[in-house]
């Protein structure tokens, strides 16, 4: 994630918790019910605590994506997208939480959730940040907002978006997993001699 946590309080507790939920999300299910049991604690020990409550909120979602009962899945993920909302309304420029509800809102289908939108939204701010300051981000995690913006845009056919902002991403990285990934997704890639990858345009099936 973007910031560091070594300077709150509790600060290997919350470090712990963070990793929980990292791992969480890379598919441990174990460590996403740990990690929400830790942050339901931490925002309770510490009431007013933004980042906690957007970890939370995360950490809730994911307890959707692991559940089996189709009913239980849909409200914990309803319920972790409350919790995020609630804290990006409270604290709207901590890049870490608008990075954690981006996420949580990419992830979740579409067409049951309607958040591509929303993390559209976040991914935007986050990207615009960086450009004033990269000291915000990694260099790949930038580059990693930078294509999964463009999928965003692309599943709500908004092409000309996605086209521009994955045109941005083979301007910055030559990275050969992006080039890689974006013929994937349809786009058709030439690579003039000693110049980078440029696009062609979409790839019509």
């Amino acid at each position: 994630m973007a910031d560091k946590h070594d300077e709150r309080p509790e600060a290997e507790i919350f470090a712990a918790a963070v990793n929980l939920h990292n791992a969480g999300v890379d598919g441990d299910k174990d460590a996403v019910k740990k990690a929400h049991k830790m942050f339901k604690k931490i925002c309770a020990d510490n009431p007013g605590d933004n980042l906690a409550e957007a970890y939370l909120g995360s950490a809730t979602a994911l307890l959707g994506r692991d559940e089996i009962e189709p009913n239980k899945r849909f409200k914990l993920a309803l319920d972790g997208l409350k919790i995020l909302d609630r804290a990006v309304s409270k604290e709207p420029d901590n890049i870490e939480i608008r990075i954690l509800r981006g996420f949580v809102c990419h992830r979740l289908p579409e067409m049951y959730f309607h958040r591509l939108a929303t993390a559209i939204e976040d991914f935007e701010y986050v990207i615009s940040r960086y450009a004033r300051n990269k000291n915000i981000l990694s260099r790949d995690f930038y580059w990693k907002l930078l294509f999964e913006l463009g999928l965003d845009y692309k599943q709500l056919d908004r092409l000309e978006e996605a086209h521009l902002t994955w045109q941005k991403l083979l301007s910055v990285t030559r990275d050969s997993r992006y080039a890689e990934l974006l013929k994937q997704e349809g786009f058709e890639i030439s690579r003039e001699t000693g110049s980078r990858p440029r696009f062609r345009g979409f790839r019509w099936r």
